[in-house]
C-alpha cells in the first residue's frame, strides 16, 4: 500500500468517518497484487457521519476532480446522496462513494465486510469474494481485467470458492 494512501485511510478512520474500504484498495489488503492510486470508500450517508467526513475532507484539502473550471470544495448534500464524490486531497485521491454496483450502500456492505487492522484502528475491508462477484457483473474492460487476478487470488485464499 502506498504511504500517502495508508496516511489517508489512517487519517479517515481516526477522524471517526463510517465507511466500508473497497474496489481497488480493499483487494490490495487481502493480498491482490494490484496497483491501485486511490481510496475507494463507501460511507454511511447520516448526517452526523456526512459532517465529520465534510470536516475531515475540509482539513485535508479535498477538492473535486476531474471537473472543469475552479476547484470545488467538498459538498454535504452531494455526501448524503448515493452517487460518487471522486476528490484530490492533500494526502491523494479519494472516492467517496454514497453506493457502489447495485445501489449497495454502507448497511449492506458492512456484513460482507472484514475487519482488518490498520494503524491500531480497525478498518471494515468488502470481503474479496464480494469484489469478485461485483466485478462478474461489470462491463468495463478494467474490471475484466482486473477479474482474473482477483479470481486467481480467492481460488488460491479459500479453494472452494
Amino acid at each position: 500500500m502506498a504511504a500517502d494512501l495508508t496516511t489517508l485511510l489512517e487519517r479517515l478512520l481516526a477522524a471517526d468517518v463510517e465507511f466500508v474500504l473497497v474496489g481497488g484498495l480493499a483487494a490490495v489488503v487481502q493480498g491482490a497484487p494490484l496497483k491501485t492510486f486511490d481510496v475507494d470508500v463507501v460511507h454511511r450517508r447520516t448526517e452526523e457521519n456526512a459532517d465529520r467526513l465534510l470536516a475531515f475532507l475540509t482539513n485535508i484539502g479535498a477538492r473535486y476532480r476531474n471537473r472543469p473550471g475552479p476547484q470545488l470544495p467538498p459538498n454535504r448534500r452531494a455526501l448524503l446522496g448515493p452517487g460518487h464524490s471522486l476528490f484530490m486531497t492533500d494526502l491523494g485521491p479519494l472516492d467517496a462513494l454514497g453506493a457502489i454496483e447495485g445501489g449497495a450502500d454502507y448497511d449492506q456492505l458492512l456484513p460482507e465486510s472484514l475487519p482488518v487492522p490498520i494503524g491500531g484502528r480497525t478498518v471494515h475491508v468488502l470481503s474479496l469474494a464480494k469484489i469478485v462477484a461485483l466485478k462478474r457483473g461489470s462491463s468495463d474492460p478494467k474490471d475484466k481485467l482486473r477479474l482474473l487476478v482477483l479470481e486467481a487470488v480467492l481460488q488460491r485464499q479459500d479453494p472452494g470458492a
